[in-house]
């Protein structure tokens, strides 16, 4: 596989659990914000049996293993092989998708060699020009993968959205609302860190405060409840109505 990294051990990656995280190399798109951007090229190819022996290694540490990247299912044997392996261990497994392949998402759900999906929306799903815009690719092919592979992992999905000034308003979060409204999901609202972008104009930015974060999950909870912010300063938070109260004092 072309390898990007392995954590043995995070508490982050898997809201409540703690699991391991195996990195691959290499992404069809070029968000103009990846933290991970080192990832998106190169190689660094590694025999299937040293990923193993780091999975084996940490099993009784963890309760899964999540496949991050990148873009994991870029690379879609080697993510159902290991994906087998580590349900074989009878561990939970986790995948961080740009939802750009629903085949491969397809396949895994169809096999049950999947536990949770962590699907990367990035902007409406109605609005390809914001799409392009972030990603460096055709916005409405990608739009239209995402949108395959959000119906494909309904029920299983916990959506990340990555919050900049620039895309970043209330708009721009209820248009993403709108499209989850009454689906099975959660929704992770992330406070996006500008130093760490490859574009010069994002890493510009002043970054969103906590309390612009949370004010953005309230703006939304009409149309999905179940919603977590998640920011430098507080780590995640369940967003409600209480919250807000709790903040005002």
């Amino acid at each position: 596989m072309n390898f990007g990294g392995f954590i043995p051990l995070s508490t982050i990656d898997w809201y409540g659990r703690a699991v391991s995280v195996l990195f691959y190399r290499g992404c069809p798109l070029r968000c103009i914000y990846c933290h991970n951007h080192l990832l998106q090229r190169g190689r660094e190819t590694v025999e299937y049996g040293f990923v193993e022996d780091k999975i084996r290694e940490v099993r009784d540490f963890v309760s899964g293993v999540v496949f991050s990247g990148g873009e994991p299912c870029a690379q879609a044997k080697e993510l159902i092989d290991l994906s087998t392996l580590v349900k074989d261990l009878d561990l939970a497994v986790g995948i961080e998708t740009s939802g750009f392949y629903p085949d491969v998402l397809s396949s895994l759900v169809e096999d049950d060699l999947v536990d949770r999906v962590f699907l990367d929306i990035k902007a409406p799903l109605d609005d390809p020009k914001a799409y392009g815009e972030i990603t460096g690719v055709d916005g409405a092919e990608v739009t239209r993968r995402v949108a395959e592979s959000l119906e494909i992992v309904n029920g299983m999905v916990e959506v990340r959205t990555t919050l900049f000034r620039s895309f970043g308003t209330r708009e721009f979060v209820r248009g993403i609302a709108s499209e989850l409204s009454g689906r099975e999901c959660e929704w992770v609202l992330r406070q996006g860190i500008p130093e760490n972008a490859p574009s010069e104009a994002i890493r510009s930015e002043k970054q969103l405060s906590r309390d612009e974060v949370l004010s953005l999950g309230e703006s939304v909870l009409d149309l999905v409840g179940n919603l977590r912010i998640r920011t430098i300063e507080k780590g995640e938070e369940k967003v409600s109505s209480a919250l807000s109260a709790a903040d005002s004092h």
